[in-house]
């Protein structure tokens, strides 16, 4: 059986311990490409085949949809997937 593949955001990776927990989930077979400077030497146009849009996530993609999940007055409990579609599987 396939696993199917999983995205994981981990802040504040750029070094130390968050550096290394985003490798171990790298090492994984995990996506969470988000540019920022962790991913400066690597090779961009690697980087976009992660992503089922083909498209490299910005940090404001991220960081819009914590404050939306922050004011949205009826929205609680909820997984929002920011990962180009790469939760609803295979591409």
């Amino acid at each position: 059986m396939t696993r199917k593949p999983k995205t994981v955001i981990v802040t504040g990776a750029s070094q130390g311990i968050g550096a290394g927990v985003a490798q171990a989930f790298l090492d994984r077979g995990y996506n969470g490409v988000v540019n920022t400077p962790m991913h400066d030497d690597d090779p961009k146009d690697f980087l976009k085949m992660l992503s089922p849009m083909g498209a490299i996530s910005e940090v404001k993609d991220i960081a819009d949809a914590v404050v939306y999940l922050t004011e949205a007055r009826y929205v609680t409990g909820e997984v929002l997937h920011v990962d180009g579609g790469a939760h609803s599987g295979k591409w």
